[in-house]
């Protein structure tokens, strides 16, 4: 699961800023009785800096807060070093909980002088814990931070960024977080109301205007909480792009513990040699079935692929080229469903495999099955280091669940859990985002760009599959349609990895949509990843993909989406 770090953030809430927020407000209008002064608080940086101490009253945050404080408002010059964003007034801010143990969310409202009326939320990632870069790019496309060329960030573009830490600070789980009731339910997903409240009244303090537009963009964690927006609060936001969602979050950490307990388990780890190998093995059989190889497993349901072609003899590890018992056992369990006993909520029942045996690259970087088998439970988690399979579902377990540190996720059997399966399912209620109840996004003129990487090594393609299947039989593929597209990119994986580091502009792409009406078309992804990087291919609307009719295999006219 993507996550996104920032550094050198300063919060510091002072009784200071308290006392002068009424001056504050008051020097928004009014207060003045010369021309000159009139004058100067007009000025941009007047108007940025008459922001600092202000609150936000908790009637106008539309669910249950102590009011939020702005805790800096910063004005940044176009000609700052480092800024390539024009100017704009960076406030961050807290916004104060009900229960008192519970932490602030701590959120970051960046407002351009060159206004354009529109607000993008950026969505957060994984654990959350910090605010996401909202002066960069959203992850609209399947690499962390990059865009195509000529792209530039939605703040330079004009438009109010935002987003927050989810309501805890820190990059994992601990008890002082998920054992709060209020600081769980604001990570899973009660901060972005909050956020989105926050950052309207403080934009219409600035602007004197409220948003015209709202669009909401995530990965991973992030795309979950795009689902959420549309499913609970589709009155806040006119378009989501919603990438490589963890929609069924509380299946993700069970299929990852499942997971977990067969990589752990002795002889069972696969290491990033033997990954690689049966890489190769998967394209020298796969990669052509699409008409060209390409390094790119364009239509991975054509690829039956049997791990026993690489297995070592007699099962047991004899080398970096083939796998033994153990390990096909362990590739085999990622590349099954998780059946449960109970139902999760909105009635789901199994957790989908992994393009395990047709391109999903669990070994391009460490932070999915860790550095080896011995790092990969280093408690607390150590990104680069442990295994974020492993942290992810094990915090899951002893904190948001059963609430005792004591408890590991490698003697916990997720088909049976005993006991804790009422707790399991009060948790999926609460943070699964597997709805299909977007009536009122639908109604409201809402758009959705739905898009997953096939060669996703941290939530499998085939969960966002299966929403849109469930999507399809509520509402029939012609209205579906018309408010929501759905993209599976062949190669793409979860912000890094994979075989096509594919970007495109998908908020330009969102904003047509929604603004001029101009449905999503003939969407071309580049790749930005080395080695390939400059290749293009179509971007097919499910359930097509790319097919290779002939030409420059680097070029998208090459391709044709076929069914």
């Amino acid at each position: 699961m993507q996550i996104q770090l920032r550094s050198g953030r300063s919060w510091e809430t002072t009784s200071a800023l308290l006392l002068v927020s009424t001056v504050a407000i008051s020097g928004c209008g009014g207060g003045h009785d010369s021309p000159s002064a009139n004058a100067a608080v007009k000025t941009p940086a007047a108007m940025c800096s008459a922001l600092a101490g202000m609150t936000v009253p908790a009637a106008s945050i539309g669910l249950p807060t102590t009011g939020a404080t702005v805790v800096s408002a910063t004005l940044v010059a176009d000609t700052d070093s480092g800024n390539t964003n024009g100017e704009y007034c960076k406030v961050l801010g807290s916004i104060h909980p009900v229960e008192f143990n519970a932490p602030d969310i701590r959120a970051e409202v960046d407002l351009p002088t060159n206004f354009n009326g529109k607000s993008v939320h950026f969505g957060g990632g994984g654990f959350d814990g910090a605010i996401p870069d909202t002066e960069g790019s959203p992850l609209d496309g399947f690499l962390v931070g990059a865009e195509p060329a000529g792209v530039t960030t939605p703040l330079r573009r004009g438009y109010v960024t935002l987003g927050s830490d989810s309501g805890h600070e820190g990059t994992s789980f601990d008890g002082q977080f998920a054992e709060n009731d209020e600081a769980l339910a604001n990570y899973a997903g009660d901060h972005i109301k909050k956020t989105h409240d926050f950052a309207a009244y403080i934009a219409k303090t600035r602007y004197g205007s409220a948003f015209v537009h709202s669009y909401f963009i995530g990965g991973s964690g992030g795309g979950r909480q795009g689902l959420i927006a549309a499913q609970r609060f589709p009155q806040d936001y006119d378009g989501i792009i919603s990438t490589f969602p963890a929609s069924g979050i509380t299946g993700l950490w069970l299929q990852m513990g499942r997971i977990s307990r067969s990589l752990l388990a002795p002889g069972g780890y696969v290491t990033p040699a033997k990954g690689k190998a049966l890489l190769a093995a998967v394209m020298e059989q796969c990669d052509a079935l699409d008409g060209v190889a390409d390094g790119i497993v364009s239509n991975p349901s054509a690829c039956v692929f049997d791990p026993k072609q690489i297995r070592c003899p007699g099962g047991v590890d004899t080398g970096d080229t083939c796998l033994s018992d153990a390990q096909i056992n362990t590739m085999s369990t990622a590349g099954t469903p998780l059946t449960f006993s109970f139902d999760l909520a909105n009635g789901i029942q199994t957790f989908p495999p992994y393009n395990v045996f047709a391109g999903a690259d669990f070994w391009s970087n460490s932070l999915a099955w860790g550095a080896s088998a011995t790092d990969a439970t280093i408690e607390p988690g150590v990104f680069g280091k442990s295994a974020f399979y492993y942290t992810f579902s094990n915090d899951m377990l002893r904190f948001a669940v059963a609430r005792d540190p004591g408890l590991s996720i490698l003697n916990f059997d997720p088909t049976s859990p005993g006991p804790l399966a009422a707790r399991i399912q009060a948790v999926s209620a609460l943070m699964d985002s597997t709805s299909t109840d977007l009536t009122q996004f639908q109604s409201r003129g809402g758009k959705i760009i739905l898009q997953h990487g096939q060669s996703d090594q941290f939530i499998p393609a085939q969960l966002s599959i299966d929403y849109y299947n469930r999507l399809v039989s509520r509402f029939g593929q012609g209205p579906l349609g018309q408010f929501l597209k759905f993209y599976l990119v062949p190669g793409a994986a979860h912000g890094s990895g994979g075989q096509f580091g594919g970007s495109y502009d998908g908020l330009t792409a969102l904003d047509n949509w929604v603004t001029k009406g101009i449905e999503p078309h003939n969407l071309t992804i580049t790749d930005l990843a080395p080695p390939a990087a400059g290749r293009t291919r179509p971007m097919c609307e499910y359930p097509q993909w790319p097919k290779y009719v002939g030409g420059d295999q680097n070029i998208a006219t090459s391709f044709v989406c076929s069914n």
